[in-house]
């Protein structure tokens, strides 16, 4: 990895790894329980904690910012609509070009895993799909869902598949005629099919809802360790608790009330289009007001499932505390939306049901990255999401926009309120240009900035001196020596500041490093 670059060139050649296999139950036994439980006990970190005041930092930053204090473009993440507008209608149309399912589709297998009744395809194309089916009361709750979330994940600059909410008939569907192999699993029935059918939304016109996730290129090779490493990818290089790209993801998905967040919601798939690992997100349908059971249970992203600070709480109290999720008014009348609000939201609190490793270890500095790509989309890109699911009642739409517009400020407002959010420096002409992301997003209004500057030259060194700056540009065409460090704040902000180093390279600057928070 070159930190200079925008490209991680982490897509060498590589021999297969294996396929990693762990058991749910084990895995949510050791997150939800074990792992709070040992922190609990972490003396060092205790130790650190009082270390503080001090000035002691027991946060360990990130392992892969590039210079710029930027995450590069690698088979994990690729930069979007924070640094390149993603066009509404690209939005719409989702990832692998938004392809549909062709009818009529052959049924190939059940969907094996997760809680959703569902089962595998190929469609009049040859391409294979899995449905998953919206359950009885709630149609298009969980194909909206993951329609909507899926597409919001991927302009943000995540692998993740694609899901297209669909509806079908009975009669769209064809059943394989082959016998089966020792190895194999039997062919699906037509009884198998029509008692799934029973149990699973239907419109009035006799129609099925349900999403239909489009198998990804590769070969899979298991969940991604969110933790640590995949030791048998040379190409693996930094353990993924330190990922920027995977602590970040903690205030995206806060947005998306993306509860479901575990190993088994994510694929390594390797091959196609070479000889690699690529890492994939999936399985988003556990987000905005939706549940495999129909709607969110209401403290789903307010407290873990195991939340050992609430049942503390709760046993102080004698049961008279009053959490924020049942004060939020989460029931919409929506079936199609479910349990969904911006109402007692707070960014910093928003709460996945089990302990994931690298929102753990989520810095402010990440955070603030996170919500970088949050307070990108524009109202029209957020409304061109959910216009891809087709939603048949005219309230959802509408409804899930302002929702998440809501949800959108909160995040921007609380994270750039901790870390100033100057950004995307660059030189022209002998002036150095930046922008500030809450002016810009229309959340404040003219602002002046402070600026701490140092410069460096062996020859002549100088003093540190400050300046204040009424617009978002500073000359530093009369500017000597050949290095320059500026650390930048908003005045009346209280916001952690941003450092800015440049190079004098001939008669020109050139930013060379940035660093918030």
């Amino acid at each position: 990895m070159d930190s200079a670059t925008w490209v991680d060139h982490d897509a060498r050649p590589i021999a297969k790894p294996k396929l990693r296999k762990i058991s749910l139950y084990s895995y949510m036994f050791r997150q939800a329980i074990a792992e709070p439980v040992s922190h609990a006990f972490d003396i060092p970190d205790k130790l650190l904690w009082l270390a503080g005041p001090l000035g002691a930092d027991r946060r360990q930053h990130d392992a892969n910012a590039n210079a710029f204090d930027e995450v590069s473009n690698s088979t994990w993440f690729t930069n979007r609509n924070h640094v390149r507008f993603v066009p509404p209608e690209a939005i719409r149309t989702g990832p692998f070009d938004g392809i549909v399912p062709a009818k009529p589709w052959t049924v190939t297998g059940l969907k094996k895993g997760g809680f959703n009744l569902g089962f595998q395809i190929k469609d009049a194309e040859g391409r294979r799909w899995i449905v998953k089916l919206d359950k009885m009361g709630c149609p298009q709750l969980g194909s909206g869902t993951a329609t909507v979330s899926s597409r919001l994940v991927w302009a943000a600059g995540y692998n993740i598949a694609l899901d297209q909410a669909t509806t079908f008939r009975r009669k769209d569907l064809r059943f394989e005629t082959r016998v089966a192999k020792a190895s194999e699993d039997p062919p699906v029935t037509e009884e198998q099919i029509q008692d799934m059918l029973t149990r699973v939304a239907q419109s009035a016109d006799g129609r099925y809802y349900a999403s239909a996730s489009f198998y990804l290129p590769g070969k899979p090779v298991g969940p991604i360790n969110l933790a640590g490493r995949r030791r048998d990818d040379p190409n693996d290089w930094f353990k993924h608790r330190n990922r920027r790209e995977l602590r970040g993801l903690y205030v995206f998905y806060s947005w998306l009330n993306n509860w479901d967040v575990k190993d088994q919601q994510s694929l390594d798939m390797y091959g196609k289009p070479g000889d690699y690992v690529t890492h994939y997100q999936l399985d988003v349908n556990g987000s905005l007001g939706a549940a495999a059971e129909g709607a969110k249970p209401l403290p789903y992203g307010f407290e873990n499932r195991v939340d050992f600070g609430w049942t503390a709480r709760r046993m102080i109290t004698f049961g008279f505390v009053r959490e924020p999720w049942r004060k939020a008014h989460q029931e919409t009348g929506i079936p199609s939306v479910g349990n969904f609000s911006s109402a007692q939201f707070q960014p910093n609190r928003w709460q996945p049901l089990v302990e994931v490793a690298p929102f753990r270890k989520m810095t402010d500095r990440d955070a603030y990255w996170g919500a970088k790509l949050v307070a990108s989309f524009t109202d029209a890109q957020i409304a061109a999401a959910i216009d891809a699911v087709g939603y048949e009642d005219p309230r959802a739409p509408e409804y899930l926009l302002r929702t998440l517009v809501e949800r959108r400020d909160e995040i921007a407002r609380y994270w750039f309120g901790r870390v100033a959010p100057l950004d995307f420096f660059h030189v022209e002409t002998g002036v150095l240009r930046f922008h500030d992301l809450t002016l810009d997003r229309g959340y404040t209004g003219h602002r002046e900035y402070e600026v701490e500057i140092d410069s460096s030259d062996e020859r002549n060194p100088r003093a540190p001196g400050r300046m204040r700056l009424p617009t978002t540009e500073m000359t530093l065409a009369d500017r000597g020596g050949s290095r320059l460090l500026l650390t930048l704040s908003v005045v009346g902000l209280g916001a952690k500041p941003v450092r800015v180093e440049l190079e004098r390279k001939g008669s020109n600057w050139v930013v060379t490093r940035v660093r918030h928070a």
